[in-house]
């Protein structure tokens, strides 16, 4: 899981508008210890705001790993980042058992 320390609602909205490496990896590297250890959500991001006491989370079922999976599959394919495809394809496949 990774922590997101933002401004407002709108710095917010635009880390999430973008398709960034980081947060794709961060996606794959979350389902895939929600894997490991065997839990039925991955925890993906936790956000804290400026002047705020309240963190969320922002997490992710099992049921949809596989569809958050493939969108990851699509960017590293895009970005041809062959290792990172395969990875993802293998881990894909494992859900998919």
């Amino acid at each position: 899981m990774r922590k997101l320390q933002i401004e407002s609602l709108e710095e917010l909205e635009s880390i999430f508008r973008e398709k960034t490496l980081d947060m794709t990896t961060n996606i794959r590297d979350s389902i895939q210890e929600a894997i490991n250890k065997k839990k039925k959500t991955a925890l993906l991001f936790e956000i804290e705001m400026d002047g705020m006491d309240t963190s969320f989370e922002i997490s992710l079922t099992s049921k949809e790993w596989i569809t958050a999976l493939e969108n990851c599959l699509k960017h590293y394919e895009e970005w041809e980042m062959g290792d990172e495809a395969i990875d993802t394809y293998l881990l894909i496949k494992e859900l998919k058992l």
